[in-house]
């Protein structure tokens, strides 16, 4: 009784501790929602697997007739490529699966090349972004599904030696997941992640639980990202323009695996708790995803010290700090989860606009809730 009167006390003062320090941030974010860039935005904050912090703000829709709360549901694009290769890292701790499995023992007729030989590409390629295999690449697209196949596609690197983003590799990993378990990959996701987990107001369409309750997206006009998503989405999925401001309609991701969830921060929060406690898979296999081999990620477009790429997650030191990330973004939408194993800190921030800088919202939250002198030497 007495352990958890402690406890109980300690996540008591931790919650003032934040709040008394969370001032400034929230301060920020209301002033961003004022000008409607974005016009919504939810957080959560974890100390180690305990949700201690979560708060959204702002309003789902542009009549401003609903607030946004912490049910609310966004796209979170590219962080269901987290739950993704949860999936993979569960088949492959029941034997089901190994990192070092050729893809081609999926898709017999997918020929890769570098430097004029033949190369083979493997589940751990796929995980960590090595496989060179690029978003719009049309013959690997044909070879997946191809009886038979006598053309190649030459890669830009040999597999392994370096990381480029790409969705199209989470695309080929839910087909596999979809083989190996012989079910289609929402239903696979539901089974072993959102409803152990109680993710309640998640889903990969809007079903009527959560339709009731969503965030509405918005794209502003003039903005270089803004412009590249106005073309990426249906001219069925676009409301209409206040002001500068375009409003989306409902819309769901063909492409699950790399970006279909539709999730709350409430839910979000339950994930990562889950994932940080190892209630997905075993020490070992949080091992594997906290330390297994990384590779370099080489992008001029990038401001941080030092970029990697491990199983799902982005190795990234910055500021003196070292953190695991992944981001989504889409159209009407911008999305960050990151852990500092070090500071046993975890935070997440959904937001409903596509071209905010996601990364300093988190730099910004992170300066907020831990001392300096916590700085990471890892």
């Amino acid at each position: 009784m007495k352990k958890i009167s402690i406890l109980i006390l300690t996540i008591t003062l931790l919650s003032v501790k934040l709040s008394a320090n969370i001032a400034d941030f929230e301060q920020f974010v209301s002033k961003e929602i004022e000008d409607k860039t974005p016009p919504s935005a939810s957080f959560a904050i974890l100390k180690g697997s305990k949700v201690v912090y979560t708060k959204s703000m702002g309003y789902n829709d542009a009549n401003m007739t609903q607030e946004t709360n912490t049910s609310s549901v966004y796209h979170v694009f590219s962080l269901t490529k987290i739950l993704t290769a949860v999936v993979v890292m569960q088949l492959v701790e029941e034997g089901k699966l190994s990192l070092d499995t050729s893809v081609k023992k999926f898709f017999p007729y997918l020929n890769l090349k570098y430097d004029g030989k033949f190369v083979d590409i493997t589940i751990l390629n796929l995980l960590n972004h090595s496989s060179g295999i690029g978003d719009r690449s049309d013959e690997v697209r044909e070879m997946l599904f191809a009886d038979n196949n006598d053309s190649f596609v030459e890669l830009p690197y040999l597999p392994g030696s370096e990381a480029k983003y790409s969705s199209a590799e989470y695309i080929i990993l839910g087909k596999i997941i979809e083989m190996v378990t012989d079910k289609e990959f929402g239903e696979v996701v539901k089974e072993r992640i959102l409803n152990p987990v109680g993710m309640s107001r998640s889903d990969f369409t809007y079903n009527e639980t959560i339709a009731d309750n969503q965030v509405y997206g918005t794209i502003p006009f003039f903005s270089l990202i803004g412009t590249v998503m106005r073309f990426m989405i249906d001219d069925s999925s676009k409301d209409f323009y206040e002001g500068c401001t375009l409003w989306l309609k409902s819309f769901d991701i063909k492409w699950k695996p790399a970006g279909g969830l539709i999730s709350s921060i409430d839910d979000m929060a339950k994930f990562l708790s889950a994932y940080n406690s190892n209630q997905l898979f075993s020490t070992k296999t949080k091992a594997l995803f906290d330390s297994n081999e990384t590779v370099p990620v080489h992008s001029w477009l990038s401001s941080q010290d030092e970029v990697s790429f491990g199983i799902g997650w982005y190795h990234i030191r910055d500021k003196g700090r070292f953190f695991y990330q992944h981001q989504g973004v889409g159209p009407g939408f911008r999305t960050i989860m990151r852990i500092y194993p070090k500071l046993d800190t975890s935070i997440i921030i959904l937001t409903s606009q596509t071209s905010i800088d996601i990364d300093d919202w988190a730099d910004r939250l992170i300066e907020e809730i831990v001392d300096e002198k916590n700085i990471d030497n890892k």
